[in-house]
């Protein structure tokens, strides 16, 4: 039996796309922003969450959701005017959505369904449906970060962004100036999820300092990151203050150089880019902000 659909389902999260077919016509769908993901919506049980496109509870909640037949209608269209032109060639649709357990395999094997039905001899593999569960980041009401972002509890705000917020630690902080930054989206730690830990880390040096009494902003002071707060669930960041110059940071050793190793990183991507391009395996805000990040600090190592 000769396959002439590939249906490959990934998420562009873990940045390891499916390799393109030999000879193989290739078409795309990106659902990391077109369908709401399942762990988002705060009216499904945990038990679901942790499920996949593949099971019964989370394949009937994809499908129902708005624009879910469309985008599968579309897809069947265009694969089957893409065989009857290949000329014998295979066809290849990569189907990802942000983490590769739920949207993508759960459209990608009603796309198969529907081509094997027109006759089509179709191959599906998921390629990261097994990868660890999707932490989920609706607003739990036992989190007290949570009550300061969505219900108004009180906090001494001093900077806002679109994913994030600032605040001074109501106990006053570790040193003059502490803040906390604070993800909209709720997280645990800071290593449940590393691309919001990437995108809210950096929001500190970049953030204008409000004044309490006027509501006024003043541009923001260069300084040097220090180490997050071990104390603290949220990232943590000192903000300049008023009377204390910016720490130096580390001072390297004296008369000693640097020993002549390896690059402690490996370049991020060993092989070539696949076809589809980086606005469409990135499209989340998130994303990139934080493959820009990744890609710097190995930068900076191998240099």
């Amino acid at each position: 039996m000769t396959i002439d659909v590939f249906i490959d389902s990934f998420g562009a999260r873990w940045q390891d796309p499916p390799a393109p077919r030999y000879r193989a016509a290739v078409l795309g769908i990106n659902l990391t922003n077109a369908l709401l993901n399942p762990p988002d919506d705060p009216a499904l049980a945990d038990i679901v969450a942790r499920q996949t496109g593949q099971d019964e509870g989370v394949r009937d909640y994809i499908l129902n959701t708005p624009g879910a037949a469309r985008i599968i209608n579309d897809a069947v269209h265009e694969l089957t005017a893409l065989r009857a032109t290949a000329q014998g060639r295979p066809v290849q649709l990569l189907v990802n959505c942000w983490y590769g357990r739920h949207r993508a395999p759960a459209i990608a094997d009603a796309i198969g369904r529907r081509m094997r039905e027109a006759g089509a001899q179709v191959q599906a593999i998921h390629h990261h449906i097994n990868r660890p569960p999707v932490p989920r980041k609706h607003p739990r009401p036992d989190c007290p970060f949570c009550r300061i972002i969505h219900d108004g509890a009180p906090a001494t705000i001093v900077h806002e962004w679109s994913d994030a917020l600032a605040i001074v630690p109501r106990s006053g902080g570790c040193t003059d100036g502490h803040l906390l930054v604070l993800p909209r989206g709720h997280v645990a730690d800071f290593t449940t999820d590393p691309v919001v830990s990437a995108t809210v880390q950096p929001r500190p040096p970049n953030s204008p300092r409000r004044s309490a009494a006027s509501g006024t902003t003043s541009p923001p002071a260069a300084r040097t990151p220090r180490r997050p707060c071990s104390t603290c669930t949220a990232t943590s960041f000192p903000a300049p203050s008023a009377t204390a110059s910016p720490c130096p940071g580390p001072t390297p050793p004296a008369n000693k150089s640097p020993p002549d190793e390896a690059p402690l990183l490996p370049p991020l991507r060993t092989r070539p880019r696949h076809p589809v391009s980086d606005h469409q395996l990135f499209a989340d805000p998130y994303e990139a902000d934080a493959v820009a990040l990744l890609d710097a600090a190995v930068a900076g190592v191998s240099a």
